[in-house]
């Protein structure tokens, strides 16, 4: 049996696994590569398989950058089934239309430049009805159950408390068996239950996203934030708070919502669509969330909104914010300011001396939202912005679990082998160091597109 690595091999974006045997042939994830011009071209390269020979998928979770490249997958001839839990089956929905809609404009955008050169007109990576073509595929398990794929291979879903539906997949197929962890959560969640820890498996492909970190400012987050925006508007300035629609705005909200503090008199806007039915799968799809939460939905006390809150659907209303001298606080997509809304609203207020940009998530190499920490001036649309904001980046919000919860997530395994993937160089090989201090486990890190035999 082979295993290829295609993706969160020597970075964190475009995870994808291809396992093949004499006998079948199919994926654990197939995300999007993400950040840089050349990171992203890798979505160009053709699949080193043929997509029509998969016999199926399995996806840990619905973020883009382990899903993204699924709409090419059936766009290329793929026909099989793609199993994931129920949130991860809606929340996929909501994201991949996204992305198909994203692929479009950008399309759109470079046709013009290429219709003006003379040159050869593209057409999108995958667009809005490539999407839909995929939702038929679609084949959601619940938690905790094993499910026989085949005579010979069977799934089970274990809570991963990432994002909702988030998921390590547990495998076993010709007597060997295999755990994936996708992305691992915090145990410090306000709204989802904490990871399962790991379970007993011959191979175990563990992330290293903050490998080398440990998560600061758990207790004190919240109240951090709340001082930026508060300073900001007493300058007459606005906030922007650059979140993923799914996940980190709904978290954000509830959180702010927890504070004894004076925040009702400042206008809040989640300027994002996709926020918004987000936020109503959140108040649907209740597995994996915390007690707590789960009873203040079923009490319609709502969790996830403000009364000074207002989500922002339609992009005319959108550009008016641009135009707004009222000091506010903007929550915005894309998370790593790559695309979406959140870049009208940079080229905009990043030249403000007045502006307060708050990173709340992992920012890739190469994306706009590291340039912008590292306060560097961004390209947006082909015109240079000056980065003149107040930029900090706050810790302790982020879905990924740091170094000492990964390492706690593998206190109940003794893998033949375990791999180290989806990390930038450096968190890996802290991590790997870690791993080997304490657990003595033996480890590899691959390389992209390595193939190994398992």
């Amino acid at each position: 049996m082979k295993l290829q690595f295609l993706g969160a091999q020597e970075g964190v974006t475009g995870s994808c696994y291809h396992i093949q045997s004499d006998k079948t042939s199919f994926l654990i994830d197939c995300g999007q590569f993400q950040g840089s011009s050349e990171e992203e071209r890798k979505n160009r390269e053709p699949f080193p398989f043929d997509p029509k020979s998969l016999d199926f998928v399995v996806l840990t979770h619905a973020h883009i950058d382990h899903t993204g490249r699924l709409p090419r997958l059936v766009k290329e001839g793929f026909t099989g089934r793609v199993f994931m839990t129920r949130g991860t089956a809606s929340l996929s929905d909501i994201l991949l239309k996204d992305s198909g809609k994203i692929h479009e404009v950008e399309t759109e955008k470079e046709n013009e430049k290429r219709l003006k050169a003379g040159l050869d007109l593209i057409e999108p990576y995958y667009d809005v009805n490539d999407v839909i073509n995929t939702l038929q595929y679609f084949n959601p398990l619940p938690y905790e159950e094993t499910y026989k794929i085949t005579n010979d291979i069977s799934v089970k879903f274990l809570n991963a408390g990432h994002l909702l539906g988030s998921a390590h997949v547990y495998l076993t197929l010709e007597g060997k068996s295999l755990l994936f962890s996708g992305d691992v959560g915090t145990y410090h969640s306000q709204i989802l239950l904490p990871p399962r820890p790991a379970i007993q498996a011959d191979y175990i492909f563990v992330e290293s996203t903050y490998g080398n970190r440990l998560h600061k400012q758990m207790n004190i987050r919240f109240d951090r934030l709340a001082d930026i925006i508060l300073e900001t508007i007493e300058n007459k300035g606005t906030v922007i708070i650059p979140a993923f629609s799914v996940g980190r705005t709904q978290d954000i909200i509830y959180g702010l919502n927890q504070l004894d503090r004076p925040l009702s008199h400042i206008p809040f806007y989640v300027d994002s669509p996709m926020a918004i039915n987000a936020t109503k799968v959140f108040e649907k799809d209740l597995d994996g969330m915390k007690p707590e939460i789960i009873q203040k939905i079923k009490g319609k006390k709502h969790p996830f909104e403000m009364k000074n809150l207002q989500f922002i659907d339609d992009a005319s209303t959108s550009y008016k914010l641009d135009y707004s001298k009222v000091p506010k606080v903007l929550i915005s997509a894309s998370g790593m300011c790559d695309a979406g809304r959140i870049l009208h609203h940079l080229k905009t207020y990043l030249e403000k001396e007045t502006t307060s940009i708050v990173f709340v998530g992992y920012q890739a190499e190469e994306s706009q939202g590291r340039k912008i920490q590292n306060k560097k001036d961004i390209m947006i649309y082909g015109e240079e912005v000056k980065n003149r904001a107040n930029v900090f980046t706050l810790h302790g919000f982020s879905g990924h679990a740091d170094q000492e919860e990964l390492l706690e997530w593998l206190t109940n395994v003794r893998p033949k082998k375990l791999f180290l993937v989806h990390g930038d160089f450096e968190a890996i090989e802290a991590f790997n160091k870690k791993i080997k201090e304490r657990y003595k486990f033996d480890t590899y890190i691959p390389r992209l597109y390595e193939t190994i035999e398992l």
